[in-house]
């Protein structure tokens, strides 16, 4: 499949199939606890923007989606800033990387009541962003099991997403009907394990109806 990849972008009451990589192709997903940081993150992303998600594929080096927008709260382009930015933001906290926002989120775990921290969480609940608390909660819990894996003296680089993404305007139910396939069962096409968990077909909790 050839899809197009363009700084124009077309936004209205469609449906999307969209595939973002890695920088460089890494295989960074090789790594269930950023598979699970990632599945976090989309999740809180649908929370959070309000699209439905009819479909998806977690494989190493990329992503498959098919989405539909709420363009009242956010067009495919925001919907996507938003997830490269936070997932780019926690991997790379998971990682040891980003000291000043391990910190913050160290401190705020230890100390829910008193001082700064208390009045970060405070604030994040008055402008109603308790999603970040929550967030920073996972990462941490992220961050103590890849260091208890990994220790903190690893020579894994810092994560980064490739500049821009891949779109495709789902065309007709024969168009949807193909792209649901190929995403939903991509894993096998890349000769990822028989049993790969990230893929819609193990979260129908997630999925929406079309």
């Amino acid at each position: 499949m050839i899809h197009r990849n363009s700084q124009k972008r077309i936004y209205g009451d469609y449906n999307y199939f969209i595939t973002c990589d890695v920088a460089n192709r890494r295989d960074f997903f090789k790594e269930d606890l950023f598979c699970d940081l990632w599945i976090e993150e989309m999740k809180l992303c649908k929370e959070l923007k309000k699209f439905k998600l009819f479909a998806f594929c977690l494989n190493y080096e990329h992503f498959h989606w098919i989405i539909k927008p709420n363009n009242e709260v956010a067009n495919y382009s925001k919907i996507m800033q938003f997830l490269k930015r936070h997932f780019t933001r926690n991997s790379n906290i998971v990682l040891g990387y980003n000291i000043q926002d391990i910190k913050t989120i160290e401190h705020d775990n230890m100390n829910d009541n008193e001082g700064e921290i208390g009045q970060y969480r405070l604030r994040c609940r008055e402008k109603g962003k308790s999603w970040q608390i929550k967030m920073d909660e996972f990462v941490l819990k992220t961050r103590k099991k890849f260091i208890q894996k990994y220790g903190t003296n690893h020579d894994i680089a810092k994560f980064t997403w490739q500049r821009s993404f891949h779109d495709h305007i789902i065309r007709n139910r024969k168009d949807f009907i193909n792209h649901w396939s190929y995403t939903m069962y991509n894993y096998a096409k890349h000769n990822l394990p028989d049993d790969w968990q990230y893929t819609g077909l193990n979260y129908a909790e997630i999925i929406d109806d079309n």
